[in-house]
């Protein structure tokens, strides 16, 4: 039995992306799927705690950045503060920093929230 492949449709699809990429997995031709990536990837608890530290600073500041969502930041922050005093739970940290991360890319056009972007992107994880 042979199949008929001349109705089936060839989709070629681009991907660019700009900047540092880490830890990316890409799915294609699926519908309503769901995926599992696990992280190993050690935490660099010194580094992190020294970032948090600066971008706590700005919390006197987070009403006027973040509006709305400012409470969200702020427990994100606390958060992800506690996980890396405490030197445990990775995984609560990089929600807890996907969390601020997401309400800073709302917020980009503030020039706090950009810094705080970039702050973020220096802790590895």
């Amino acid at each position: 039995m042979k199949k008929d492949l001349s109705n089936i449709q060839n989709n070629n699809y681009s991907i660019r992306i700009n900047g540092d990429v880490n830890d990316v997995q890409i799915q294609q031709k699926t519908n309503n799927s769901s995926q599992i990536y696990n992280i190993n990837s050690e935490v660099d608890y010194d580094k992190a705690i020294q970032i948090l530290n600066e971008i706590n600073k700005y919390i006197p500041m987070f009403a006027n950045t973040y509006g709305e969502n400012c409470k969200i930041a702020e427990t994100a922050l606390n958060e992800a503060l506690e996980c890396v005093s405490k030197k445990k739970n990775p995984s609560k940290l990089r929600n807890a920093l996907s969390i601020l991360k997401d309400v800073s890319l709302q917020a980009s056009s503030s020039l706090i929230a950009t810094g705080i972007l970039e702050l973020l992107k220096q802790i590895k994880i």
